[in-house]
């Protein structure tokens, strides 16, 4: 019987349910074409011809829509979860109705969870079946966006629709099934409440999970003066997530709070702005479920964002001081290296062609780069922080301190390889300072892998002039001897330059990939929260009416409202970036001098007028149905 009345409910009074299946709708869409995503990377390469290159890409391809997809899952999971808890939280009259002719408090929340299961089966079908149509569109999205040139193969669409929907119907039935509880609670007098006074008291949950995350933050806060870059940076692109939940864990205090100091200049000005600053300030769940996708979206965009900047800041200042050669030479033709080793303004011609080996237990294929110790000692700065380059002979490997921090392998540990048809296990002799553009993770002695190297021609050479000779006279030779082969000479700081615009360059496409379907799914739920909020105070905008506000009057303090919300989550969001700005700054200053500072107000800029110009629009939506009562 509960379930039949469910399906009446939401059949007859579809508009509070309509932002849940919005919000659940995109959600699913949003996981489930990440999910193809990652399965058309799969399905690509078992394609029978696959290189070694496309492997490659498709490995990166692989690592970036890994990453995409867990920025989507969580704002999805995130958003849903809050949204249904919103829904069913502002129907408290409604509920005490039921309350009131008899309905059992397991009846209540037996209805509530129908109404949200209804709603949660007729989203994960649109869901699955737009994200089904919307594949093939990404996929040639993605290869004429300069992504990947690789044709990605659409994989089938069942293992996106058996993640997706469980994950989105799953979270929707458990946001709903924490609101039923707190339906059920509700007294049948609340049916005769002319005004509903929302509860402003955390829960114990809210408590244990905000504090939790209250102390992780505090835990990087002690250790961030002795963070390494790396761990700087992993730690600002997963610490948003965890004070993110934290802070929605206290939105319903927070928010209203914060909105109401922001509404202090205003307050005797407009009355209006009286209005919103007092319903703002009385409320609790209507602007924590605003404030939830804009401080989500900005505090991870913004984290990120300048997490790639400040590290690429990093490498440029990592790359100046190591770089000792003062030419460098973009090969451009198959034998560059011995035309160098001929000439005789030349005196060190230092190039380390990567080669793919099997290494570890699983055998998986990684790049590893064949060097010439002494020349990359003094052309690139290769120098050893523990052990000692000078064993790197025979069977032994040098590695990054980078790849010790992921791997958890260690200086004297062995690392089996297949080289030439036969394993052999690689001893680890050194650890050698992170310089990501000069030299590579692994390096072995190039007489180690002779047979993998024939063939192979370096991209980069890095040229040291003799003694007797200046810089512009080697040039001038070196131009001289490679010309006709489209190779390119670079002065080493012009290199430097340039490779810092093309990382800059790749982050901008990566971030447009990783953070455009989170950002869009945002938007939608900014939107659609300011329109849940409005579908549910038509009461309350009939009295303020009759008390003598005007429709232009409501109007405004629709505004008001959302953009002291609105203004309030930016506020916070802002204040997450910046924090873990601080993190990675201190920790890349900390291991290089004069680092430069690069700060990308473009897109951050960019992050906040989209998010604010979406707050107007749902608020003016949402206020012209107010004042209309609709």
């Amino acid at each position: 019987m509960m379930l039949s009345l469910s399906r009446q409910t939401v059949r007859q009074n579809w508009r509070p349910f309509a932002g849940a299946f919005t919000a659940l709708a995109c959600g699913i869409v949003l996981i489930a074409l990440t999910v193809s995503l990652l399965g058309s990377v799969a399905a690509t390469a078992s394609q029978p011809g696959a290189t070694t290159a496309d492997l490659a890409q498709l490995d990166e391809l692989g690592a970036m829509f890994g990453f995409m997809a867990a920025v989507s899952l969580f704002m999805a999971m995130f958003v849903v979860s809050s949204t249904f808890g919103f829904v069913v939280a502002t129907r408290r009259r409604e509920l005490g109705l039921l309350r009131l002719v008899g309905a059992t408090p397991r009846q209540v929340r037996r209805l509530v969870l129908g109404e949200s299961a209804v709603v949660a089966v007729v989203a994960t079908v649109a869901g699955c079946l737009a994200a089904t149509a919307l594949t093939p569109v990404v996929l040639a999205l993605l290869r004429s966006r300069g992504i990947t040139d690789l044709d990605l193969q659409s994989p089938s669409p069942w293992a996106a629709w058996a993640v997706a929907a469980p994950c989105g119907a799953g979270v929707a039935l458990v946001g709903a099934w924490r609101a039923s509880r707190r339906a059920a609670r509700v007294p049948p007098v609340a049916a005769l409440h002319e005004a509903a006074v929302e509860r402003r008291r955390l829960s114990v949950w809210q408590w244990l999970i905000g504090l939790c995350c209250t102390a992780a933050v505090v835990g990087v806060l002690l250790v961030a003066t002795r963070m390494e870059p790396l761990f700087a940076l992993v730690t600002a692109i997963l610490l948003p997530e965890v004070i993110v939940i934290g802070l929605m864990c206290f939105g319903g205090v927070l928010f209203p709070a914060l909105a109401g100091l922001l509404a202090r200049p205003f307050v005797g000005r407009d009355v209006a702005a009286r209005l919103a600053r007092d319903h703002v300030r009385t409320s609790s769940r209507t602007p924590a479920a605003l404030a939830a996708p804009i401080v989500a979206i900005s505090s991870i965009a913004g984290s990120m964002i300048v997490a790639l900047s400040f590290t690429a800041d990093w490498t440029t200042a990592l790359n100046r001081e190591q770089l000792a050669a003062p030419l460098v030479v973009e090969a451009g033709a198959a034998g560059v290296t011995d035309l160098l080793a001929d000439d005789p303004a030349v005196a060190i011609a230092d190039a380390s062609p990567p080669v793919r080996l099997r290494l570890g237990a699983d055998g998986e294929t990684e790049d590893v780069e064949a060097v010439d110790v002494a020349a990359a000692t003094t052309a690139r700065g290769l120098h050893a922080v523990r052990g000692d380059l000078g064993d790197l002979r025979g069977q032994s490997l040098a590695v990054s301190e980078t790849w010790v921090s992921d791997s958890g392998k260690d200086l004297g540990d062995t690392l089996p390889a297949r080289i030439d048809g036969s394993d052999v296990a690689l001893r680890i002799v050194a650890v050698v300072a992170d310089a990501p553009d000069l030299y590579g993770d692994l390096l072995v002695p190039a007489g180690l892998v002779e047979q993998e190297l024939r063939g192979l021609d370096p991209a980069l050479i890095f040229v040291v002039p003799r003694d007797d000779v200046s810089v512009a006279d080697a040039r001038a030779s070196i131009e001289q001897r490679l010309a006709g082969t489209s190779s390119r000479v670079l002065a080493g700081d012009t290199w430097i330059d340039q490779v810092d615009r093309e990382a800059r360059s790749a982050n901008d496409v990566g971030l447009w990939v990783l953070l455009g379907p989170a950002g869009l799914y945002a938007g939608i739920a900014i939107v659609n929260a300011i329109l849940i909020g409005a579908s549910q105070r038509r009461r309350q905008v009939r009295v303020v009416q009759l008390l003598g506000a005007t429709h232009r009057q409501v109007r405004r303090m629709a505004l008001w409202e959302a953009g002291l919300v609105g203004a309030a989550a930016l506020l916070v969001g802002a204040a997450v970036t910046a924090f873990l700005g601080w993190l990675i700054r201190r920790a890349t200053t900390a291991d290089v001098t004069d680092v430069g500072l690069t700060m990308p107000w473009l897109p951050l800029t960019a992050i906040a007028i989209t998010c604010a110009l979406l707050v107007v629009l749902g608020a003016l939506t949402g206020g012209r149905a107010m004042s209309a009562g609709r």
